[in-house]
């Protein structure tokens, strides 16, 4: 494992997200007059500081255990990493990268303007999000022209990182021409404008974090150190301006500031993904048997509608056992699995992760999958991104660039 590396580990993420989480979670309720806005929309998910065990704090404590185990077992097997790969055609790569992010991009204004026009128009979208967020979802999702293209939509952060891995390898070999480099940061711009603008109106704010997030740990993993720190808060301002505007349309009703409601929802978040957490392992029920951390599998092969009937009776009882969104990467393998399958699971993609990690020092291409593996981790404490029909589909788009890219032709002296 690289030293200069270890902050951004697979272990060192997921403890530091755990820390924040349970921090900035716990705050509403220490002090309530502050964060009366956050305790609001917590009542309205049913949630209450009861919520909080010690059975659940201990399964919290063996999980993360399990992971750390699992991890420094790996990564004390791995060797030492090879030197960085630079026969990979980084400029062929750019070129599939700026085309396919071209291919996306049509496709996902397509949807938009396509989903403008049948609610009547931009402001008639608009006035639905601030009216009813959940129905303007619906509305845009039924609109979907085949599909799929959700998917397509959520696979931005996949290119607009590979961009930006390309741009480091370049930088550092100095093996990218000027026209992929400009491809390259075409390619990137493009998606964060993109993403900063589209989720105000379509939701999906955390594909700006994936891309902003996945982007740095990507060029991180290329110079196998920590790079340009100081556009850390510049990158987490420009995601709470998409933030501060998502909250500000959809809860437009609310008497208080926008900067106000966001910040507010910001720390709900927390104190919700932190109690998500805690409430299945205070209750008694049905597993359900992977349908969870594995709906990917059933995205892909069509078969998610054949498994919910078949679980009908264990998925209906889901909606006692949490409050908003889902669970985090340490509860829903419990969910569906128990304790014990549940350790396994975390062992296993803590070990995975860890391999990943490895690798994306030594590849470009495996250092834009990484990217993507370390984002996840950002957000670890409020959903288990790895089981999500996103992230499969970045790392199908992710591999297959690196298979398209070829091997540079070997220079005649």
């Amino acid at each position: 494992m690289t030293r200069a590396l270890l902050p951004i580990s697979p272990v060192c993420l997921l403890l530091f997200m755990w820390v924040v989480t349970i921090f900035f979670g716990t705050l509403p309720f220490a002090f309530p007059e502050t964060f009366r806005l956050a305790l609001y929309f917590l009542a309205r998910q049913g949630m209450t500081p009861d919520d909080f065990t010690v059975m659940g704090a201990a399964w919290l404590l063996v999980a993360l255990s399990v992971f750390v185990v699992s991890s420094v077992a790996i990564a004390v097997a791995l060797p030492t990493p090879g030197p960085f790969d630079t026969s990979i055609d980084f400029n062929k790569a750019a070129q599939i990268t700026f085309s396919l992010n071209l291919l996306f991009l049509v496709v996902t204004f397509l949807w938009v303007f396509a989903s403008a026009a049948k609610m009547g128009g931009f402001r008639a979208m608009i006035i639905l999000v601030q009216l009813d967020a959940l129905e303007a979802r619906e509305a845009l999702l039924d609109n979907k022209l085949f599909t799929g293209m959700r998917v397509i939509y959520a696979s931005l952060p996949a290119t607009g990182a590979m961009a930006a891995a390309i741009l480091a390898a370049g930088r550092k070999t100095g093996l990218l021409a000027p026209v992929e480099r400009r491809m390259a940061t075409l390619t990137f711009t493009m998606n964060l404008i993109v993403l900063l603008l589209l989720p105000i109106v379509m939701s999906q704010r955390l594909l700006l974090l994936q891309l902003i997030m996945a982007a740095y740990f990507s060029v991180c993993m290329v110079h196998r150190k920590l790079v340009g720190r100081k556009y850390i808060p510049i990158g987490l301002g420009l995601f709470m301006m998409t933030w501060i505007g998502r909250e500000s349309l959809t809860n437009a009703t609310i008497e208080a500031s926008g900067i106000e409601v966001g910040i507010q929802k910001l720390f709900f978040y927390f104190t919700n993904d932190l109690l998500n957490s805690f409430m299945p392992i205070n209750e008694q029920f049905d597993h359900t048997l992977g349908y969870f951390s594995f709906k990917f599998i059933t995205y892909f092969t069509q078969t998610e509608g054949i498994l919910r009937d078949v679980l009908a009776e264990r998925l209906e009882a889901m909606g006692k056992i949490r409050g908003g969104g889902s669970w985090s990467i340490l509860t829903m393998p419990y969910v569906d699995f128990g304790a014990v399958g549940a350790s396994i699971y975390i062992a296993a993609l803590a070990a995975l992760s860890i391999v990943v990690f490895h690798k994306g020092t030594e590849n470009v291409i495996w250092a834009a999958i990484y990217g993507q593996f370390a984002g996840a981790y950002v957000l670890c404490t409020h959903a288990m991104y790895f089981s999500h029909t996103n992230f499969f589909a970045m790392m199908v788009i992710c591999s297959l660039i690196g298979k398209y890219a070829g091997r540079r032709s070997p220079q005649v002296g």
